[in-house]
């Protein structure tokens, strides 16, 4: 309060001129501090090296048992799992799981889900799950550990993992042979990739309770304990060259360290080269300690944990505070001996069955290491108390722009001598500002973010295009395109005073910088990638004088930052490098349809998975735009007019 109070912090003090003079300069300073900041946390004196905070995992006391004859079972499931592809090209072989679980020991059940997409009337899918449960033979049904994994069709467009089966189930029958489990354990094989582990999930937790008018996921015949931690497993072959560890989750949500860490160790323990974002040997640097390779791995993971979309089954445990990964067997594609083929699958079964073993140890949930954090390397690491600062420095200039204009506003009849003629009051702006004229026009953005964000979801509106023919992505891209176009000609049809725009300017200001500092709280890379786009234009927004270069690059940056524009500035950039022998024309009409497709796909997770990235850009950050438009082309006469008053 005593800041707040400070006399010299008004347009009449010396400290108070400077820093309205400046604040272009300090939101600059701020903004290059803010990535400067990031840069550094890639270097090894910035960051942590990985260990086990939990002592009950114990990965190195653990001593494998599993021995060749699971890896000839796995070999024999193998060659039977493929000759059972052959009759179930576009379905999945579930009397053969379901028998082979069975013959294993395991309590065999079977799990229908039924989806209807939301945006054809009438069409529906279904698809079933098979999952055996080994009880704990040494406590009651209370706790659990989950083995998942997916099963994809012939002629499913994924990678095939057919392999994926075949050790899940030789890893089960060398588990039922064994008394010392004190969890239950889960083998789950799941059909139509994460919609059957949702649904699963959803029906483990709710039972059908909550079933909503799109997913029926139903009733599970079976239930174990309380699942503490699950794993993934997506194996092309059972030769295997290296294995990508995959840990991002819905809405960006992380495993806990110690889960990664884990994974880690016991698999170097077993001979497998593996890591997050792990990558053929040939396409590896030899200095894979450099800042540059360090900075590419942090960025990397921004980049996947923005768009708010699993890279696996795995993703789907965490909102379930589930700890879960994904262990991706790449298999290899370099001759090798004969003899020792099979032998990394031996050393993958070791390290499924050291994982197992380690969580068979907790005593509680995962809870001692770090949920928040960025990987600089496969044993480095920065946590959250390293990285947010980056957040809050890209976010300050908006905060203290907003009280600096705050002070000019409020301090705008002070500010002049009381011998001023009656010409000079005129010029400037009025102690009445027009709050209710400013609310009124921040409340019609807010609505168009709001039909952004609702018209998709409207059965009426869905009925309507279905009737006229249109498809799906041209329906959402019409009604996007509708709201966009308004937005755009809003301030054509509501001109706000000069006083209204800086009131205006700093609402948005504020509006912003509360936006992007919430949005990295739940989701720091989606905070921080928005706040590094969207920060430059709060310094081209200048309370001062600008010449006509400026003004019109400020007019066209806000343009750029549209939602629907950047999401096909990015699809354009993301198509120049996967087809570059397209001619350019070709290139921009695919590039409309691959948007649209983009944009329909984020819909539709935001309406089964929950995912809130869509939700988050139409209803907060669209309206933002909005406003950032109205400031943009209004700036000119305002400036002039607040340089008057300044000066």
């Amino acid at each position: 309060m005593g800041l707040l109070s400070d006399p010299s912090l008004t347009p009449r003090g010396k400290f108070g001129r400077t820093l309205a003079k400046h604040s272009g300069k300090i939101s600059l300073f701020f903004y290059i501090a803010g990535l400067a900041w990031f840069v550094c946390l890639s270097h090894p004196e910035f960051s942590h090296g990985t260990y086990l905070s939990e002592n009950a995992l114990s990965p190195g006391l653990v001593d494998p048992e599993i021995g060749q004859d699971s890896v000839r079972l796995a070999q024999t499931l193998y060659e039977e799992l493929q000759r059972e592809r052959t009759d179930h090209k576009s379905t999945t072989p579930h009397a053969w799981i379901a028998a082979k679980m069975h013959q294993i020991g395991l309590e065999t059940h079977v799990h229908n889900f039924t989806l209807r997409y939301p945006f054809s009337a009438g069409k529906e899918y279904h698809g079933k799950n098979v999952y055996g449960i080994l009880r704990a033979p040494r406590i009651s049904s209370t706790e659990g550990v989950v083995y998942t994994a997916p099963y994809r069709a012939v002629n499913s467009v994924h990678t095939d993992i057919t392999a994926s089966v075949p050790m899940l189930l030789a890893f089960a029958d060398f588990a039922r042979k064994k008394n010392y489990w004190a969890k239950d354990l889960v083998f789950l094989v799941t059909e139509q990739e994460q919609l059957g582990m949702h649904a699963w999930l959803e029906a483990y937790h709710e039972g059908g309770i909550k079933d909503s008018p799109i997913l029926r996921c139903g009733n599970l015949p079976a239930r174990a304990g309380a699942l503490q931690a699950a794993l993934n497993l997506e194996i092309q072959d059972l030769d295997i060259d290296y294995i990508d560890v995959k840990i991002e989750g819905l809405n960006g949500q992380l495993p806990n360290l110690d889960m990664f860490n884990l994974v880690q160790r016991l698999t170097s323990r077993s001979g497998l080269s593996s890591g997050y974002k792990h990558t053929p040997r040939k396409k590896r640097r030899s200095n894979r300690d450099s800042l540059e390779d360090n900075l590419r791995h942090m960025v990397e993971m921004l980049k996947s944990q923005a768009t708010g979309v699993p890279n696996g089954n795995h993703g789907l445990f965490h909102r379930y505070r589930i700890e879960s990964l994904t262990l991706e067997a790449v298999k290899r594609t370099t001759n090798t001996n004969n003899s020792n083929r099979y032998g990394t699958a031996l050393s993958l079964l070791k390290t499924v069955e050291g994982i197992s073993r380690s969580l068979n140890n907790l005593l509680e949930r995962f809870h001692q290491s770090y949920f928040f954090y960025i990987l600089v390397q496969n044993d480095r690491f920065v946590s959250i108390g390293d990285y947010m600062p980056c957040l809050i420095a890209l976010a300050s200039p908006m905060f203290i722009k907003a009280f600096l204009l705050w002070l000019t506003t409020t301090s705008a009849d002070d500010a002049a001598p009381e011998e001023e003629d009656t010409a000079t009051h005129e010029e400037r702006l009025p102690m009445h500002l027009p709050y209710i004229s400013v609310l009124l026009y921040m409340v019609a953005a807010l609505l168009l973010g709001f039909f952004c964000n609702t018209l998709p979801y409207s059965q009426h509106v869905r009925d309507y295009f279905n009737s006229m023919g249109v498809s799906t992505q041209w329906s959402v891209g019409l009604i996007l395109a509708a709201q966009v176009l308004l937005g755009i000609l809003l301030p054509l049809f509501y001109t706000l005073p000069e006083a209204g725009l800086e009131l205006l300017h700093i609402g948005v200001l504020i509006f912003t910088g509360v936006a992007l500092i919430v949005t990295g709280l739940l989701n720091f890379a989606l905070g921080f990638i928005l706040a590094v786009i969207i920060s430059p234009v709060t310094i081209l927004l200048q309370s001062e004088h600008v010449n006509g270069l400026r003004q019109k690059l400020t007019c066209i940056y806000t343009f750029l930052l549209n939602p629907m524009v950047v999401i096909y500035l990015l699809v354009l950039w993301l198509t120049l490098f996967e087809f570059p022998e397209l001619a350019l024309k070709d290139m921009a009409v695919r590039a409309i349809s691959a948007s649209l497709d983009a944009i329909t796909y984020g819909l539709m997770d935001s309406i089964i998975y929950g995912n809130w990235l869509y939700t988050a850009i139409a209803a907060i950050y669209f309206p933002l735009w909005i406003l950032y438009w109205t400031l943009a082309l209004g700036r000119k006469s305002y400036a002039v007019t607040v340089d008057k008053k300044l000066n």
